[in-house]
């Protein structure tokens, strides 16, 4: 059944990422870091469902190119190789768990789409059957706004459409100050925080760490278990 279906990992190269959405304030290296370790955590959640897996920079994509061309050149590329199904996630959700992409690559057996929404109008997950595949209509959403996912769901008028539900995303220190399951993103981002130069981040970002740590209420369910 899942042999129809493939994961496409749809994200920038950690330098960009990093440049774009700054969770460490005045530290780069910091910034690359928590990229580098959010892709290896949606890697291994995605290769833990024992579903093929590919990464959009394994594809021949422009940089010039809008996001929406991109994204929409990825997943033609994945069907291309024969997969009938592909459900593209992103590496900023780590709240996302592989039962999440399980249950939607068994959903696209019976549904044409799956969406699962973020809290600012924009998903985490699009998982859809390459029948209802247009690409100049996909590519022409208004991705990376507060807009995609009502645009989303009516370009899939008519289509049967299963609705996931809602979850965080990371864009800025803000959202991990305020991620429902913050307890784990800060045991997730002290894995790594070891292995550098204490002295190299900012006082500020030291205090946030420790607030977090002091203040948290320790519920919520694990992100690094999978």
């Amino acid at each position: 059944m899942l042999q129809t279906v493939a994961i496409l990992i749809f994200a920038r190269e950690v330098s960009e990422e990093s440049s774009r959405k700054l969770l460490v304030a005045k530290n780069r290296q910091a910034n690359k870091r928590i990229f580098q370790n959010l892709n290896i955590l949606t890697n291994q959640k995605s290769h833990a469902t024992q579903i093929p897996v590919f990464v959009s920079s394994q594809f021949d994509l422009d940089s010039k190119a809008t996001f929406g061309q991109n994204i929409s050149r990825a997943i033609s590329y994945v069907f291309e190789k024969g997969f009938e199904k592909v459900l593209c996630i992103g590496n900023d959700c780590p709240a996302l768990q592989k039962e999440h992409l399980i249950a939607t690559a068994e959903a696209l057996n019976t549904t044409d789409a799956v969406i699962g929404p973020d809290f600012r109008g924009g998903t985490y997950l699009i998982g859809l059957s390459k029948k209802v595949f247009d690409t100049n209509s996909f590519q022409n959403l208004p991705w990376q706004t507060s807009e995609l996912l009502e645009h989303l769901v009516i370009s899939f008028s008519g289509k049967r459409i299963q609705m996931l539900d809602q979850l965080s995303d990371i864009n800025s220190f803000q959202d991990l100050y305020f991620y429902p399951t913050a307890r784990h993103i800060i045991s997730f981002l002290l894995k790594f925080i070891d292995k550098l130069n204490l002295g190299q981040f900012s006082l500020g970002f030291s205090k946030k760490i420790e607030f977090f740590l002091n203040c948290l209420s320790f519920r919520g369910p694990p992100i690094l278990g999978f």
